[in-house]
């Protein structure tokens, strides 16, 4: 049985390898600009020295969060205090143990969840705070036993675009995010 591990990380090398032939495509020195069409600016956003910067970011966040093993959690219930798997990173794993594979590492696969590898037990769990939750990306009430995603087939295959319910995030009241408030500096003034 393959871990999450080891898919992120196939995943992040086939998104490389995909990057490099974009690069290689190009002779030395290309640059990447916003074209005529509406995607262009998309285009621009994702290219692939910028995908590739991205890579090396998830790697490292993998690398990070790495088994160390069994560890103990004694905030834990006794019978349940004694975690198979720990993260390095998300806790201490020889008092307050994470399981692993973390939630940190449960949120760096959503990029791929309707990927045929992508298993359900890999979805993140809200956390006690009641944050975190994975968004829905289905909208049967069928189970579907092949699909990789609870419920049956993933919405972006099941329904054309007009079809397709509007999904927005999550917002707390109890967080504040009024950009409005922070005053704009430009260059060259000194910060108020």
């Amino acid at each position: 049985m393959r871990t999450l591990r080891e898919f992120l990380l196939d995943r992040i090398a086939e998104e490389e390898m995909l990057a490099q032939r974009a690069i290689d495509a190009h002779e030395t020195g290309h640059q990447w600009e916003i074209g005529g069409d509406e995607d262009g600016p998309h285009f621009m956003h994702w290219n692939p020295w910028r995908v590739l910067s991205g890579c090396v970011a998830k790697r490292l966040i993998i690398a990070a969060h790495r088994d160390v093993g069994p560890g103990l959690d004694r905030r834990a219930d006794p019978d349940r205090a004694l975690k198979a798997h720990a993260c390095s990173t998300c806790g201490q794993y020889d008092e307050f143990a994470i399981e692993w594979p973390c939630y940190t590492l449960r949120v760096l696969a959503l990029d791929w969840v309707e990927h045929p590898s992508y298993r359900v037990e890999w979805r993140p769990q809200r956390l006690s705070s009641g944050v975190g939750r994975a968004p829905a990306t289905t909208q049967s009430s069928t189970a579907d036993a092949a699909s990789p995603v609870p419920g049956g087939v993933p919405v972006s295959q099941s329904a054309p675009p007009e079809a397709r319910p509007e999904t927005r995030p999550e917002v707390r009241s109890d967080v504040r995010s009024d950009v409005r408030s922070v005053p704009k500096q430009t260059p060259g003034q000194p910060a108020a």
